[in-house]
């Protein structure tokens, strides 16, 4: 499938089809890699230079805004150059900023277009629901029991309980907050940075922070964390992505779904995930207060 350009889908991803029968040309994939931009950034995110970082980061976090942005405002908002900037395109593949944004658009804009072109509602719902499930079936393969039990443990011995997240894992954390406090627990969300950086200051031991990030790459809640763990907190980070800027500020880490699972189009299948790790924590937390009791 192509558009007046040769762009369209190929069999390792979006790229430049050949329109002759010869071998397509374009962005290539290293084999074993994953094709999806987002997944590849992601993946490669802490072996870049840091200039490149900066960049790759500020696309994670915003892929909608640079569709509509120049070379010179991803520069700007980015706090990178533009020479930079395209030696992040090319280290990916293409040629150029624009090369990269017609496949970074197929990527952002693919979820909308199979609704979109779907040619009855069931089909569109059957999409819908496959994602779904995708998202449960990753958070389900990948839930480590271990740190639900470490996790649950801290927080039956906690005093206090802060959670902070920004956007969509603003609402992970304002369900985990109503979850904890159905437990018997004192919890409370912040969706203010400024004032959960500065009480988070003020916690100590025996208190406990935990930060939602589903890229974690959110400065906001890195740095809420960071304050929590210098005041003698515990820390926690609920995020995608393990190995992450977030997680290294954290004494314990839950995955919650995979790099895939971006919040693109403001869709809410991420959640599914979300939700199950939620309850895998809460089950851990109501055989520990049984025990508990029973002792």
């Amino acid at each position: 499938m192509t558009d007046g350009n040769g762009f369209g889908w190929n069999s390792s991803g979006f790229g430049r089809t050949s329109m002759s029968g010869t071998s397509p040309a374009g962005p290539t994939v290293p084999q074993g890699r994953p094709t999806a931009i987002l997944d590849r950034l992601q993946e490669e995110l802490d072996a870049l230079p840091s200039a490149l970082a900066r960049i790759a980061k500020y696309i994670l976090e915003n892929p909608e805004k640079v569709l509509h942005q120049s070379v010179a405002q991803l520069g700007e908002f980015s706090g990178s150059g533009e020479a930079s900037i395209v030696r992040l395109c090319r280290h990916f593949g293409f040629s150029g900023f624009r090369d990269f944004k017609l496949a970074l658009a197929a990527e952002v804009g693919r979820p909308k277009i199979a609704m979109a072109s779907a040619s009855n509602p069931d089909a569109a719902i059957q999409g819908l629901r496959e994602q779904i499930l995708e998202s449960l079936n990753f958070a389900h393969e990948h839930i480590d029991t271990g740190a639900c039990q470490k996790i649950a443990l801290a927080l039956l011995g906690s005093r206090r309980i802060d959670l902070y997240g920004s956007g969509m894992s603003g609402i992970t954390a304002e369900l985990l907050a109503y979850r904890l406090l159905r437990a018997g627990l004192t919890a409370v969300t912040f969706r203010n940075a400024y004032m959960a950086h500065e009480l988070a200051n003020g916690l100590e031991p025996g208190c406990i922070a935990i930060g939602v990030s589903i890229s974690g790459l959110s400065e906001d809640t890195i740095q809420f964390l960071k304050g929590a763990r210098a005041a003698g907190a515990t820390t926690i980070a609920i995020t995608n992505r393990p190995r992450s800027p977030l997680a290294a500020a954290a004494d314990l880490v839950l995955q919650a779904g995979g790099l895939r699972d971006q919040p693109i189009g403001g869709t809410l299948t991420v959640m599914a995930g979300n939700i199950f790790v939620i309850e895998c924590l809460l089950l851990a937390l109501s055989r520990l207060t049984k025990e508990t009791r029973a002792g």
